[in-house]
């Protein structure tokens, strides 16, 4: 993984729309993204944020997010946020595994009151347009005619009336005009019309309460822990879909993009990427001993210094003997080793050139 950095990614769309909130903290700053589709989530994590946020997200045109990628960042010390839309799904999926929801959206889900995807969906215009929404999710159906029974306004059997016609309506075609039109009792149509006269000061919008309360808690917690306080663990298993998904994504991007390599870095742990990861050292190897020369001795010590960090000297007999070495091949291990090392970012270069051009051929 890079080098931590401080920008925090947030993948929100129309949660928050063009009103976006800057970053109140001291050592970081938020980076807003589109909505976040399949591969997002990790090409953000390969350059080591302290955090990523996931509010919005594509779904049914494109792939969504996958958790596996957002397992793969919480497995490597970073906080990893969702709140309000696919956010709030994918936390309350993954709230045991360390992912962090926020929200009452996520309390839904997570409670098991709220089981459907559609519940927060909806269309939205482009990102020119600041991802307008165009239809009305049913999270916000839900918030908003609990406030209005809670405020007199409608009786709770009207209210549980909309939302069964909202569940029975297509998300896309959600809307309260909808909704409140073509009802047939008097009291039903009598409530409609106080409810239409309530909703322009009364509509909630719980998706972007819930993203504005998500950014909240991250910038509390950014705050008060460093990156120093920062532990990754050891338990993600590498799946030969999860490498499939990494190398989808690392050909999508621009090579010489830090992201790309750092996806094209992280493949090194599937049999295909450790073969990789050797060619780029032969590479290395190659390189210096085609234009280099003798490697230098600052070189050599500093190969010598690290395998010793590693078996202290009172045990280097006994080790030599387990892998059957002698001083000779052990010293010509160690100068490879330090001509790979002073070698290794042009190989790596090389490498990564190539790397990306089969994925774009696969």
């Amino acid at each position: 993984m890079a080098t931590a950095t401080n920008k925090v990614p947030v993948f929100v769309g129309p949660s928050l729309g063009r009103d976006r909130p800057a970053c109140h903290g001291v050592d970081f700053d938020f980076d807003y993204r589109p909505p976040a589709a399949q591969g997002d989530i990790i090409a953000a994590a390969v350059d080591g944020p302290s955090a990523i946020i996931l509010i919005d997200g594509y779904f049914e045109h494109v792939p969504a997010v996958h958790h596996k990628e957002i397992l793969w960042a919480i497995d490597n010390g970073i906080a990893v946020y969702g709140s309000a839309s696919i956010g709030a799904l994918r936390a309350a999926e993954l709230s045991r595994f360390g992912m962090i929801g926020v929200g009452v959206i996520f309390e839904w889900f997570e409670s098991g009151e709220l089981e459907r995807d559609d519940e927060v969906a909806l269309v939205h215009g482009p990102e020119e347009l600041y991802y307008e929404p165009l239809s009305e999710p049913l999270v916000n159906i839900r918030s908003t005619l609990s406030s209005a029974v809670c405020s007199g306004v409608v009786e709770k059997d009207f209210a549980d009336l909309l939302i069964g016609r909202a569940k029975s309506t297509f998300y896309p075609e959600r809307s309260f005009r909808r909704l409140l039109g073509g009802l047939d009792s008097k009291a039903d149509r009598a409530g409609a019309e106080r409810l239409a006269s309530w909703l322009p000061s009364g509509r909630l919008d719980q998706k972007r309460i819930d993203a504005m309360a998500c950014l909240d808690r991250a910038t509390a917690d950014l705050q008060q822990f460093s990156n120093e306080n920062r532990r990754a663990s050891s338990g993600f298993v590498f799946t030969d879909a999860f490498a499939q998904l990494v190398q989808c994504k690392a050909a999508t991007m621009p090579l010489g993009n830090s992201s790309a390599d750092g996806l094209i870095q992280l493949c090194s742990h599937t049999a295909a990427g450790l073969t990789a990861s050797a060619a780029i050292g032969a590479a290395a190897l190659a390189i210096d001993r085609a234009t280099q020369g003798p490697v230098p001795v600052h070189a050599l010590s500093e190969a010598v210094n690290c395998f010793l960090e590693q078996v202290p000297k009172a045990d280097i007999g006994p080790w030599m003997k387990s892998r059957n070495l002698d001083i000779d091949t052990l010293s010509r291990m160690l100068e490879e080793l330090a001509r790979v090392e002073r070698s290794s970012d042009e190989a790596e270069q090389l490498i990564h050139r190539l790397v990306h051009s089969r994925l774009k051929m696969s």
